[in-house]
């Protein structure tokens, strides 16, 4: 029987961690809040007794963290405005666009009080699904980049453990000392160009001239429509796009969803979700030079691991708050459910490969050790706190024996090294 809802657990995963979101919201992909998971059950067998935790996480929900976007659509409604083009939905659009520029006055990039939330309940359930790690004031370390959501996150996390025990004996740290760790991302050269210069570009631009259709969203708001040249539409609907996208993350009542139907809700994330896979993860373009940079923080995760099953560290769990850049690339160097697949057809990769599965506010990646009755260590692996498979073979899925799967990460991890090793030119 148990193995029957194993299954099912796993099969059902996409459905499940979508509980709660509208077919629209998810696609707003990275953008998209956490997923509500209240009520999904931890799946543990008998003699397997929990003893440590290693967690990643990403901050929760949050302002837009610049006023690029909306300053650009503001400024295009506004001078339409004057012109006198704007239809009625023209109009709204532009008081909605007005007021909210005023409500995201120096909130830009801040954590919202939905991503406080997001944080504390991920804690909270952390503390009740596995009570015999954190009995007997139970000691926690929790590590953040400086960017001030992170910092956030990582405390509205930290309330949220002491809401359920406030006996935790916790150290807490955050500053540019982590960055090695956890914004890999801006400290290799080799990436930052391939990022900025690299020849994932054209073929991003012309999957979304292919897949934007922005006519029907300009003719909506404009009353002549055509006076823009059309890179110019492009990137106003873009904007606005993005705008929509991030507006339930901030806790506020705004809701410009309404602009566009589902069909265009779903051509945008599609751009976006490729852009994300062609910049952070396994796209062939990239040469696996995305994922390779996460190395060192894997191997950080061993080996705060290691001395937690060898009792060189009394912390119950570790616990680390960053960014989307470092979660999907850490994902898929572990191999988690085929996120390393290599999709050569830009059109392919959103039928399997989704941001939003992976990425969401809030995204977590959790290590739960386990030692069975015969003090043999084996591992759990979660990512958004569902039991996700990863390429090792055992015989009692979701525990993988810890020998086995330690060599298979030291193996990506040899594999990284290779490939930063590897001379590269500017485009690739």
């Amino acid at each position: 029987m148990k193995a029957i809802l194993i299954f099912l657990a796993v099969l059902l995963f996409p459905v499940t961690f979508l509980l709660g979101q509208s077919a629209i919201q998810k696609y707003a992909g990275t953008a998209m809040p956490y997923p509500s998971i209240k009520d999904l059950p931890v799946l543990n067998d008998e003699g397997m007794v929990p003893f440590y935790i290693n967690h990643l996480g990403r901050h929760g929900a949050r302002f837009p963290t610049s006023g690029k976007a909306l300053e650009r659509v503001k400024g295009v409604l506004i001078l339409a405005e004057q012109e006198k083009r704007l239809t009625a939905q023209g109009r709204e659009l532009l008081v909605t666009v007005l007021q909210l520029s005023e409500a995201f006055k120096g909130k830009w990039g801040e954590l919202s009080t939905v991503g406080e939330q997001e944080q504390k309940e991920i804690a909270e359930r952390m503390l009740s699904r596995y009570p015999e790690i954190f009995a007997d004031s139970a000691r926690v370390e929790a590590i953040a980049t400086y960017v001030p959501r992170c910092i956030s996150s990582m405390n509205a996390f930290l309330s949220g453990m002491e809401k359920q025990d406030s006996s935790l004996v916790i150290k807490k740290s955050a500053g540019k000392q982590y960055d090695a760790l956890l914004r890999f991302f801006d400290l290799n050269k080799p990436y930052v160009c391939y990022k900025e210069k690299g020849g994932w570009i054209p073929l991003y631009e012309s999957f979304v001239q292919d897949k934007m259709s922005v006519a029907p969203v300009m003719k909506r708001i404009f009353l002549t429509y055509g006076q823009e040249i059309e890179q110019e539409d492009r990137e106003f609907v873009m904007a606005l796009f993005s705008i929509a996208a991030i507006l339930p993350d901030t806790g506020l009542s705004f809701d410009i969803k309404g602009i566009f139907n589902d069909q265009e809700w779903y051509d945008y994330w599609q751009t976006q979700n490729l852009r994300q896979y062609l910049t952070k993860s396994a796209a062939p373009i990239g040469n696996m030079l995305p994922v390779a940079i996460a190395w060192p923080l894997l191997s950080e995760f061993i080996q705060t691991t290691e001395k937690a099953i060898n009792g060189q560290s009394d912390n119950r769990a570790n616990l680390r708050f960053a960014h989307a850049e470092t979660v999907i690339p850490f994902v898929a160097l572990m191999g988690i459910g085929e996120t390393d697949i290599q999709i050569a057809s830009s059109d392919s990769v959103s039928a399997y490969w989704k941001d939003y599965e992976i990425a969401p506010m809030a995204a977590n990646v959790q290590w739960v050790l386990y030692r069975d009755k015969n003090s043999e260590v084996w591992i759990k692996v979660l990512l958004n706190e569902q039991e996700v498979s990863i390429p090792v073979v055992t015989s009692c899925f979701p525990y993988y024996r810890w020998e086995e799967v330690r060599h298979y990460l030291k193996q990506r991890i040899a594999m990284s090294k290779e490939i930063l090793l590897k001379p590269r030119n500017e485009t690739d």
